[in-house]
């Protein structure tokens, strides 16, 4: 049967992933390519949706780094988590538009520089730039490979208490770790040493990308399974980004010494909220503040906690079927999936399942909005370009300490910075398990830790 099918097949697939939602009788299905022609897509799902669930045809979104294509679609094979689909109605300028994404060629005007990048565009990138960059990628190579050939004794050395689990996408890693090196790649990686005042550790990386980890969970599994083989006696695992969902699909629950890290990022974006409206020298209490990914697993919860300091909040998120209000803790909570609600406040805080899914919404916001985002994978240069366009002032949320330091240091932070997902685990890490009591003890205890939260521009990594 699919040899067939790809007889049928008039253009060829590439291994191309993008973003992609599916409408149909008014129900949003969010997804992503795992390969991609003018004429179709293997389509892996991100929302817990029955792939008998959806509907024969209907209409699908790419959205690709130089805007959306939108055609009509029709099922052609169905899979646990994974679905085949033929585009009905492809146009002359969705084809070209595709063809381009195919080739990874810009459309249209160059890249404008985003407010919070030094560097030029690549295209305008000196050779100094090219030759530093390039550096940097050699050093973290040699890096990794030299940690994991001595591993076994820097292990001892280490001792570690806490391991942080990440992963990327296919374009993190080609970037960071070329196809050629993927052959010297073990299924965990140590990437990074970790030093805070209460706490040692190191940050690992998984061989499986994360297009790979949405659509199997066999290789989620063989993951989290692999961390615990590996680290036997370490007192809590860190899963950054979707990992936790893509565990608990999986069938695994997240108890000690996995931490989901929700609490973390609670605690940074809740201290951003704060810190931009100041910024934009408001009063919260008076003010409406919007978050971009309200329906998901942390940002269903930051709902509530910014409830206590503002006035209204706008949930936006395309999983919401209906717009409705509540009223939380004597705030206003708009629950919608209409992105022109964004035009109603200028304070914007975003926790996307990637930071690139903010594409669709730039052109709702007004100038002079500021936005703080924790988003993994981050908000790519192209995005960041859009959002200055727009008259969008864009900032990072991460968390510090003056005892903390990442060596080397991950993608698109500095060595001091601290992601959200990690900061739960080092602050249970030094407290216990009492800190998780509720949402305020915990930042409460996180700032008796020294740990504080800083809004900063965006590396120039991707």
């Amino acid at each position: 049967m699919n040899s067939l099918r790809k007889e049928e097949r008039k253009e060829e697939r590439h291994n191309i992933y993008l973003p992609l939602v599916l409408e149909s009788n008014g129900s949003r299905i969010v997804a992503r390519s795992r390969n991609l022609s003018t004429g179709g897509a293997s389509i892996s799902l991100v929302d817990p949706v029955n792939t008998e669930d959806i509907d024969v045809q209907g209409s699908v979104t790419i959205r690709t780094r130089t805007g959306n294509i939108k055609t009509s679609y029709e099922i052609t094979y169905r899979k646990e988590n994974t679905i085949g689909i033929r585009f009905s109605d492809i146009s002359t300028p969705n084809i070209e538009a595709i063809n381009h994404s195919l080739n990874d060629k810009p459309i249209g005007d160059p890249v404008v520089l985003a407010s919070n990048e030094d560097e030029k565009p690549e295209a305008l990138r000196t050779p100094w730039g090219n030759l530093k960059r390039r550096s940097w990628i050699l050093l973290r190579i040699t890096s990794i490979l030299t940690a994991n050939l001595f591993w076994p004794i820097l292990k001892k050395v280490v001792n570690p208490e806490v391991v942080f689990a990440v992963y990327g996408t296919r374009g993190d890693q080609r970037a960071y770790v070329p196809d050629w090196f993927r052959r010297f790649f073990p299924p965990i990686a140590v990437a990074a040493y970790i030093k805070d005042r209460s706490s040692r550790g190191v940050m690992v990386s998984s061989v499986y990308s994360e297009e790979e980890l949405a659509s199997d969970s066999d290789k989620v599994r063989k993951y989290i399974s692999d961390l615990q083989r590996e680290f036997p006696n370490v007192k809590r695992f860190a899963l950054v980004g979707r990992l936790p969902g893509f565990s608990m699909k999986a069938g695994i629950d997240i108890v000690p010494p996995l931490v989901d890290g929700s609490y973390g990022t609670r605690f940074a974006m809740n201290e951003s909220a704060n810190q931009i409206a100041h910024k934009l020298g408001v009063n919260s209490k008076t003010q409406s503040i919007a978050i971009l990914g309200g329906a998901g697993r942390i940002g269903a919860s930051l709902i509530e906690d910014l409830c206590h300091n503002f006035q209204s909040v706008i949930a936006i998120d395309p999983r919401y079927t209906e717009e409705k209000t509540t009223i939380i803790n004597g705030s206003k909570v708009l629950y919608t999936k209409r992105g022109e609600r964004l035009r109603e406040t200028k304070l914007i805080l975003v926790l996307t399942a990637r930071g690139n899914d903010i594409l669709p919404m730039i052109n709702h916001m007004t100038p002079g909005t500021i936005v703080a985002d924790d988003t993994h994978p981050c908000i790519k240069r192209p995005a960041r370009a859009q959002l200055k366009k727009q008259g969008v002032e864009l900032w990072k949320t991460v968390v510090t300490s003056d005892d903390y330091n990442m060596y080397p240091r991950m993608p698109n932070f500095h060595n001091n910075n601290i992601p959200g997902c990690l900061l739960e685990a080092l602050v249970l890490n030094a407290t216990g398990d009492q800190a998780l009591s509720s949402p305020q003890t915990f930042f409460d205890e996180a700032k008796k830790c020294g740990y504080k939260t800083l809004l900063i521009r965006h590396p120039d990594d991707s």
